[in-house]
């Protein structure tokens, strides 16, 4: 793949682009497709809008979960693609399948991506721009000493700063939502958990109580009184999500806590040089069935074959690499709504209901073979990453130079010459 024309690690590129910026509030709104007349609920409807260019214009966007803003990066790119042809922005690459995963021999896909000098610029000028404005914002908030508001838990009036209420409900209240110096948007993250106590809604699970009593011992015993981190509608609210591209403060408060929990193990006797070898972090990988945990892949393959009596790599077996990618995200998406993998009915146990009917086994192809599945429905989901590994440890005996079926070749428009990429790079380009 070139990289003709990509920016150095320490070149800031020239500003040419922000008179085109919107939506940079990543308030939900209505946007056009780059290549057709179809509009998206953005970034509500995110999902459906990637996987629509996929199928339908056979176009893939590159790390999307770093474009600052969604919105804007769509609204530059159509104007630009009505200027001149997908080629002239677009690495071309050519695949051994359909967008409805059918085998087909060298079908043409488009990936756009920060190869491109103008993609880099453009997805480094929205990332300051943004910065800029929740700083602006921040800055604004901070030195305003005439915030007055009434209490979301007593019947306290706090005048002056929003740092002062913050405090107010973290000292009275034992309410975390985060240091005052982290936050932004402060008014709107009170509106909405203030939103969410008037619907009587615990801010943490979001469950429903009769009245506001139960409410609040519920939030108490449960250790409630602070925000899910899972919850991503609160992401525009913590300045960490501003500061760098595709980092979240979900994963910064994730990196704090390892790095309490190191701190709780080291003695004042310990040599800092015996933890150099702990750099690398394990990564986990979750039954495809349940929420079982392990760092290691062939012990997940062996809970599910005694646990559930399901054998992934025999059912498989036959698949080739993008088949696979489909299977798991399908069987994910099927458990996360409480359906059988193979009849798709609704029950509250699905997994024992499987085991009940001998139901855990692969369904009719239509089930599962639709574009739709070549997209994640578990972000990061370590699963997918093991696919190649665990199949040519399985088959090393059975390997021949006739792999068409999973290979990529990726062409250029700078040289003619096709070079074939790793199955991990489709990946890549697909999630």
């Amino acid at each position: 793949m070139s990289t003709e024309g990509k920016l150095k690690e320490d070149e800031e590129p020239v500003h040419h682009f922000k008179s085109q910026f919107v939506g940079l509030e990543n308030n939900p709104t209505e946007k056009t497709c780059l290549l057709c007349d179809l509009k998206f609920i953005l970034p509500t409807n995110d999902k459906q809008f990637l996987q629509h260019l996929f199928e339908k214009h056979r176009l893939v966007i590159g790390d999307v979960e770093k474009i600052s803003s969604l919105q804007s990066y769509i609204h530059y790119w159509r104007i630009r693609f009505m200027e001149a042809p997908l080629t002239s922005f677009c690495t071309t690459m050519v695949m051994n399948c359909t967008p409805d995963g059918e085998p087909s021999k060298n079908e043409l896909y488009y990936l756009l991506s920060d190869c491109i000098l103008e993609d880099k610029t453009l997805r480094y000028e929205l990332h300051q721009t943004r910065l800029e404005w929740a700083i602006a914002q921040q800055s604004k908030e901070r030195t305003d000493n005439k915030f007055k508001r009434g209490c979301l838990f007593c019947h306290m009036e706090i005048s002056g700063t929003r740092s002062a209420y913050l405090n107010h409900l973290s000292e009275k209240h034992n309410v975390q939502l985060g240091k005052p110096e982290n936050l932004v948007f402060i008014d709107k993250l009170l509106d909405k958990i203030e939103e969410k106590i008037r619907k009587l809604k615990c801010i943490y699970c979001e469950k429903d109580f009769k009245d506001r009593n139960v409410l609040k011992e519920h939030m108490r015993k449960k250790f409630h009184k602070r925000i899910n981190p899972k919850d991503k509608t609160y992401d525009d609210f913590y300045i960490t999500n501003y500061l760098e591209p595709g980092s979240t403060w979900r994963q910064r408060q994730n990196d704090n806590d390892e790095t309490e929990d190191l701190t709780e193990f080291n003695s004042d006797n310990e040599d800092d040089d015996s933890w150099a070898d702990w750099d690398e972090k394990e990564i986990c990988v979750s039954c495809l069935l349940c929420s079982k945990t392990t760092d290691d892949f062939s012990k997940i393959l062996e809970h599910m074959v005694h646990q559930h009596k399901f054998d992934f790599i025999e059912s498989t077996k036959d698949f080739n690499f993008y088949e696979k990618i489909k299977i798991v995200n399908y069987i994910r998406r099927q458990i996360e709504e409480k359906k059988c993998i193979y009849c798709d009915d609704e029950c509250e146990d699905v997994v024992d209901h499987m085991i009940a009917n001998n139901h855990q086994k692969i369904p009719q192809t239509k089930a599962w073979n639709q574009p739709e599945f070549f997209f994640p429905i578990e972000e990061s989901d370590s699963f997918l990453y093991h696919l190649d590994t665990s199949s040519d440890d399985e088959d090393d005996e059975k390997k021949t130079n006739d792999n068409d079926n999973d290979n990529i070749s990726a062409v250029t428009e700078d040289n003619d010459e096709v070079a074939i990429l790793s199955r991990e790079m489709a990946y890549a380009c697909l999630n």
